[in-house]
């Protein structure tokens, strides 16, 4: 071996050393953290079982080898099994002895991938360009646990005058059954506790969100005859007599229930086609049964009861003039509670550090995505939902976070939780 050889291959071996070596999480930068967590919690993936995945068991055991590794033994699991037999895992984490707690709720679920096609950048897999880091859920909601993680890297628990309080949960993105509902029934929230959810915002954070929408979502079933394709008066073909029902519900729901509420945005309630069933195998039969799915999000003015009953004549009236039948069912159905009082602790101390540290007012508003807050907020609780974000980027393609709005949302909530 030459000399030259021997450097190149001693400098190989140093490197690759270097590169199993454990890191201590401690000794990075902020910025070297947030890039390193991600890089071991990205790829390990969280969709719940009811849209095709295993859960957030696994990754909830490395967040959980993370939380040691920052020096906190005593976070408590709240592991619950599921209807399709997977363990969903939450994790509670409180620091301090106050009398009141300040809360963060991050969820550690994803939606699935969707259409791999659309995305350019690998999605369990962290990409990474200057201030972006591409992934699936590393905004929804990575960046809230990014968030919590880089609170308890650089935690003096000395300096706090509230608890500092993390409740990592399971299933947000399907309903919250085996996540926050489940913790709210473990008496661990008092009623003057603090609580964010790090779960919807803008880009500048100027945006607190007090109020959500009902949220009803409901699969249809249409039952035709199967055939034959070349006999379609053998027939009754499910496929057109569901996209004809879904078309005509589509239009006399947004009729119906036309009013607007400007807190909210988009300020209607909306009525979304959205998941649609495996029917036939092949081109040549006409299917006999259609699966169809509605994504309703509905101003709370509006009682669901009164919205189903409607949809219940919307059937009638439509079996009345076609061979089908239709059955449904709900997947979720959440009448929207009271909004958060303006003048809740949680509203005034955000609204105070925000403006301190960005020299802006922020405005309280209403959403049409499904949070955790809205389960506090039907127990009592004054919740928000906050956080710096770029709203368009939950559930699409090539989904990222800025690293730069997890250090100034840092920024804000250390300003709210410290004496000095």
């Amino acid at each position: 071996m030459t000399h030259g050889l021997w450097i190149v291959e001693r400098d190989y071996m140093v490197s690759v050393l270097y590169q199993c070596m454990p890191v201590n999480l401690k000794d990075l930068t902020d910025e070297e953290f947030i890039k390193e967590v991600i890089k071991r919690i990205i790829p390990i993936e969280s969709i719940s079982p009811a849209s095709g995945g295993h859960g957030e068991k696994e990754r909830v055991d490395e967040l959980c080898k993370i939380l040691e590794e920052l020096g906190y033994q005593n976070f408590k699991r709240y592991d619950v099994q599921d209807k399709w037999g997977a363990t969903r895992s939450n994790v509670v984490l409180v620091i301090g002895d106050s009398k009141q707690t300040f809360w963060i709720i991050p969820h550690t679920d994803t939606v699935p991938v969707g259409d791999p096609a659309l995305w350019s950048k690998p999605p369990f897999k962290p990409t990474f360009e200057g201030d972006k880091i591409y992934g699936r859920g590393t905004s929804d909601d990575g960046q809230a646990i990014w968030l919590s993680l880089l609170i308890l890297k650089n935690l003096d628990a000395s300096n706090l005058k509230y608890n500092l309080g993390f409740a990592f949960v399971a299933d947000e993105e399907v309903g919250s059954t085996y996540g926050i509902q489940h913790l709210l029934e473990k008496d661990l929230f008092k009623k003057n506790d603090l609580i964010i959810v790090p779960d919807a915002g803008t880009a500048d954070g100027l945006q607190i969100e007090v109020a959500e929408k009902s949220i009803l979502w409901i699969k249809f079933k249409v039952m035709g005859k199967q055939y034959h394709a070349s006999m379609p008066f053998m027939a009754v073909n499910a496929n057109r007599e569901a996209m004809r029902f879904i078309l005509k519900l589509d239009g006399a729901l947004h009729k119906k229930f036309d009013a607007t509420n400007e807190i909210f945005s988009p300020p209607d309630s909306t009525f979304e086609p959205t998941k649609h069933e495996k029917n036939v195998d092949n081109i040549n039969t006409i299917p006999g049964t259609e699966i169809q799915y509605l994504d309703c999000r509905i101003l709370p003015k509006y009682d669901l009861d009164m919205v189903i009953d409607f949809i219940d004549s919307q059937i009638r009236e439509f079996q009345r003039e076609s061979k089908a039948t239709i059955t449904y069912e709900f997947m979720q159905k959440e009448q929207a509670p009271m909004p958060t009082r303006m003048d809740a602790p949680v509203v005034v101390e955000l609204k105070n550090a925000i403006k301190e540290l960005r020299g802006a007012e922020p405005s309280a508003v209403g959403i049409g995505g499904g949070t955790c807050a809205a389960f506090f907020r039907r127990k009592g609780f004054d919740a928000v939902v906050w956080s710096t974000t770029v709203p368009e980027v939950a559930h699409q393609a090539d989904e990222y976070v800025h690293v730069s709005h997890v250090l100034k949302d840092r920024d804000v909530i250390m300003k709210i939780v410290s004496k000095d």
